[in-house]
């Protein structure tokens, strides 16, 4: 009996011991969980913005595909839009419709400016052009890079990194040699 009390009172506190190294095992497991979890919605918002601006490129290279006539007019569009005649019931003519479609695609690409952005709606930072280029895939939204030469291509460029750095509360993420950028030629 003298031997039984003997072990039980040396092994006091042990299990509390015990406790705490499991509370800080699990604490370490469930911060790896949270990194996890920023990392899937920092990659889920990255897709949805370029899901974004590939049904853009999709929509004007269709806008432009339904006019095969006019093709060398969307590239680059000069003049004012007439969104009186092409939005009524008067209808475009041949001349107004490149400067119209242009006119419409920018302003659906483009986030509306408020604050705190909408991550539904557009693109940040976005910029789009229609030129001819004979090198699509480079350029950013300060410089498309267009050549003026080869087939027509469709560009848009955004800045992720604006969410990015908003978020984290630090610089205004406006530096346009970070963004991501699609392109398409027709």
């Amino acid at each position: 009996m003298n031997t039984m009390q003997k072990y039980s009172h040396t092994q006091a506190g042990i299990t509390m011991l015990e406790v705490l190294v499991a509370i800080v095992v699990l604490s370490f497991g469930l911060l790896g969980m949270l990194g996890l979890i920023m990392n899937s919605l920092k990659m889920t918002s990255s897709s949805h913005y370029r899901t974004i601006a590939a049904q853009q490129l999709a929509a004007m290279a269709e806008a432009i595909s339904a006019n095969p006539n006019l093709i060398t007019n969307y590239a680059p569009p000069g003049g004012t839009p007439n969104y009186a005649n092409c939005l009524g019931t008067a209808g475009c003519s041949t001349a107004d419709l490149p400067q119209t479609d242009y006119a419409l695609w920018q302003l659906n690409i483009a986030a509306p400016a408020q604050s705190p952005p909408d991550p539904r709606v557009g693109l940040p930072g976005a910029r789009g052009v229609v030129c001819l280029d004979s090198t699509p895939n480079d350029g950013n939204s300060a410089n498309f890079l267009c050549d003026g030469t080869g087939r027509p291509t469709i560009k848009i460029c955004w800045n992720e990194n604006a969410r990015i750095a908003t978020s984290k509360g630090g610089a205004s993420g406006t530096d346009s040699s970070t963004d991501s950028c699609l392109s398409v030629q027709i």
